[in-house]
């Protein structure tokens, strides 16, 4: 059911703001609760189009939701702003009374050495070495989220899981500190792309293939240069992912089914987005999570 924002939108405010890059952003209340609704719009650029970040948005925070991941809720909904309707996706404010999100640049910025680059920086050994420094929560739990991250977005084709987009939730009033649920999924599953240019790459075995092995690369960097999630994959001896591998693949195989007849259920996507969806993933599952998880189950066995 796509949910009607219009009129939330101009009468119930929450007045919070959000930042980010991408899209329109209103603070709003909705059943008592304060959300962010994310409305597509184009771009100064050419071609900039965030219509479908509002899908990938939606499905990537569902898709993590499946699989035990804490995620932010998410509505699917619709606009009329300038006169125009347009796709929105309602994000749940996860933060309670007394509750800050501190982002993980922020951490890293504040645990940084004269040696470290500042703490939008992305490379992974910094992350890393800022994770084991940090004491908002244990780091084995920081790491464990992390990889857990890094292996779902290896499925869904993350190209900006940046320090800027993941953290935790501090209470100042009780002293609580939490893992926050995980947040701003919409550069996943090719936003970029038109319908009739996934229909290009469906039509094309070459090219759909780009779309697994050469690109999206993760904005995590090692020695400089962006990680290629296949590589990575086959390559790690770091313990910590090879656990996130064993634990979180398993639970894509299980719930594959359940997420492709969610994907196909959503009655705004196109046929031939559908298609791309759900042909992507299966190859993204077969061709790059499915060869990790048998070398880390080998590597493991080996140890």
């Amino acid at each position: 059911m796509i949910i009607d924002f219009t009129e939330i939108a101009q009468n119930n405010p929450s007045f919070r703001a959000y930042g980010g890059a991408n899209g329109i952003k209103k603070g709003i209340l909705f059943q008592g609760q304060p959300y962010m609704l994310k409305i597509e719009h184009r771009g100064k650029k050419k071609n900039r189009d965030y219509k479908h970040s509002v899908l990938s948005e939606y499905i990537s925070s569902k898709i993590y939701s499946m699989l035990d991941i804490p995620a932010q809720e998410v509505i699917l909904g619709k606009i009329y702003d300038n006169g125009k309707e347009k796709l929105c996706v309602a994000c749940r404010d996860f933060k309670e009374k007394g509750e800050y999100l501190y982002e993980f640049l922020n951490i890293k910025n504040s645990v940084l050495t004269e040696n470290s680059s500042n703490g939008s920086g992305t490379e992974l050994a910094e992350i890393l070495e800022a994770i084991d420094k940090q004491n908002f929560c244990p780091a084995h739990e920081v790491k464990e989220r992390f990889w857990e991250m890094f292996v779902v977005d290896a499925y869904l084709g993350n190209f900006d899981r940046h320090n800027g987009n993941w953290g935790f939730l501090v209470n100042e009033n009780t002293g609580v500190k939490q893992l926050a649920p995980v947040f701003d999924c919409g550069s996943c599953l090719y936003p970029a792309p038109t319908d009739e240019q996934l229909q290009s790459f469906l039509n094309d075995p070459e090219e759909i293939k780009k779309r697994v092995y050469v690109f999206p690369n993760s904005i995590i960097e090692e020695n400089g240069k962006k990680i290629n999630y296949h590589e990575l994959l086959q390559s790690t001896l770091n313990e910590d992912c090879l656990q996130a591998v064993k634990k979180i693949i398993p639970k894509i195989e299980e719930k594959s089914p359940e997420i492709r007849d969610f994907i196909n259920s959503i009655e705004v996507l196109s046929p031939v987005r559908k298609q791309f969806y759900t042909q992507i993933l299966q190859m993204r599952r077969e061709l790059i999570l499915q060869p990790a998880l048998v070398r880390a189950d080998n590597l493991t066995k080996n140890a």
